[in-house]
């Protein structure tokens, strides 16, 4: 009892059962605001959704090869003796057209991905331009009783539209930098337009793969009047986006150097001006 009784009050409140349940208050007032968070973000996003998607899928065209074997040869053939001088290391380009690049969708695996999603039409000094069909998450997936609760239709959701596009060459990968999409229906947000706006045209391959092997050695991706352009030059650097806004921080880093040594000796020659012309007032006196 005496031990009881001389025990300092803060370790008397210690043993309280206030303490434990506001920290179970607080805990509960936690998880409701990221569930009240959650919900309404998911309501929000998929109440965007009805004003650009669409419930049809409508997958782009993919070429036939029937019919097509000499177009499909010739493109083989022009890629084998790409990568061949590759290997050999002596310069050289292959152009490849808007046929072309829609025969490599429909004849190689690397590429079966873009099947149905994408489709080129025309290609300018600026541009590659074509069809687009971006299956979105479908609501239906959800649980009926928070699509009831949170009053959300159960759809699916489809871009369906055209796109434009330039190409980057960048630490071994091919991408398409969406300049503009257009649905064929309302109108996307800019925000989520920007979430999508990069297309892995290389897709996804081990370091290991041939093709990714090539695609390492690239020195460049361009465009010009109806073909797209990938180049090698052995003398050449592969175009690297890390190594790039390196060299941009260097260059900021050197330019603040200078600016620095610019104004500390502006300053010094305006110490040297002032001093001076208190001097000769003082000897004007």
């Amino acid at each position: 009892m005496a031990d009881e009784e001389t025990k300092k009050p803060e370790e008397q409140a210690a043993r309280s059962p206030f303490a434990g349940c506001l920290i179970l208050i607080v805990m509960g007032l936690v998880i409701l605001v990221l569930i009240s968070s959650a919900a309404y973000f998911l309501k929000k996003q998929t109440s965007s959704f009805v004003e650009f998607t669409e419930e049809e899928a409508k997958p782009t065209p993919v070429l036939k090869l029937e019919g097509r074997e000499q177009a499909v040869n010739s493109l083989s053939n022009r890629l084998r003796h790409f990568a061949h001088e590759i290997e050999n290391k002596r310069s050289a380009e292959i152009e490849l057209s808007a046929e072309d690049l829609n025969l490599a969708v429909a004849q190689f695996d690397d590429l079966k991905n873009f099947r149905g999603q994408l489709s080129i039409e025309s290609i300018t000094p600026d541009l590659i331009s074509g069809q687009i069909h971006f299956p979105l998450s479908s609501t239906k997936e959800l649980p009926e009783f928070v699509c009831s609760l949170l009053s959300i239709e159960r759809r699916d959701n489809n871009i369906n539209g055209t796109f434009t596009a330039k190409p980057l060459l960048t630490s071994g990968k091919l991408i398409f930098n969406l300049e503009t999409l257009t649905p064929s229906k309302g109108e996307m947000p800019e925000a989520f337009f920007e979430g999508i706006s990069r297309i892995m045209i290389s897709g996804e391959l081990k370091e290991e793969d041939a093709l990714q092997l090539q695609l390492n050695k690239l020195t460049g991706a361009s465009l010009k009047d109806g073909f797209f352009v990938l180049a090698y030059s052995p003398d050449a650097t592969p175009p690297d986006a890390l190594i790039e806004s390196d060299k941009l921080a260097d260059k900021a880093k050197q330019f603040a150097a200078l600016g620095a040594v610019i104004l500390i000796l502006s300053m010094i020659l305006l110490f040297i001006i002032l001093s001076r012309r208190r001097k000769a007032k003082q000897e004007g006196n």
